[in-house]
């Protein structure tokens, strides 16, 4: 993932309600651990009792009923060409936008459930780079047609509405490193200096 990239998780709100019974402001995400159960199964040194539970784990798509045909039609609208990559059961679409001396970067992927078809896991990195923020602004768009939520990489839910999510992606490293790269590689090499006095 290119720094300049903010990415963000599309979980349907009904599905939010039918697992906690509200909508918290945060779910549960621990990157840590999830990178760690992922190179200990892919070493095979996992048993089958072994799993790993987060938000991003949670099967929110399994409770409403929503077309995944539908949905990729309408990403579809957004890139020049159809997905990059597809199968049954995964699509990913790629865009290199060219702006003054600037090459956009746009993604998406949707991961369907092999179990019943329905939409595993559904999200987009929009290039903060971009003029007017056309692509971020499109799927924020799709995301209200479909009554969702956007979650950032540290569980952070909010509605789909710009000024939200603006304010969500100003605390992004993305923003960060855009708006004063020096400053935020700076408080990268403090916070490792953190980790490497324990």
């Amino acid at each position: 993932m290119a720094i300049y990239q903010f990415r963000l998780n599309l979980i349907p709100q009904k599905g939010v309600i039918n697992e906690f019974g509200f909508i918290p402001n945060k779910l549960n995400i621990n990157i840590q651990e999830r990178n760690e159960h992922y190179y200990l199964e892919e070493d095979k040194l996992l048993d089958s009792t072994d799993f790993f539970t987060d938000a991003l784990t949670v099967k929110f798509w399994d409770s409403v009923e929503i077309l995944p045909t539908e949905i990729i039609y309408y990403i579809n609208k957004l890139f020049p060409r159809k997905p990059l990559e597809s199968r049954s059961d995964y699509y990913y679409w790629k865009h290199y936008k060219k702006e003054v001396d600037t090459s956009i970067d746009h993604d998406a992927l949707l991961l369907l459930s092999r179990e019943n078809g329905k939409i595993k896991e559904l999200h987009f990195r929009a290039d903060l780079r971009e003029n007017g923020l056309e692509f971020l602004n499109n799927f924020i768009d799709i995301t209200k047609k479909y009554n969702c939520l956007l979650m950032d990489l540290h569980g952070n839910l909010v509605t789909p509405e710009q000024e939200q999510v603006y304010k969500l992606m100003k605390l992004s490293n993305s923003y960060k490193f855009l708006t004063d790269p020096e400053n935020f590689l700076h408080s990268l090499n403090e916070d490792d200096k953190v980790l490497n006095l324990g």
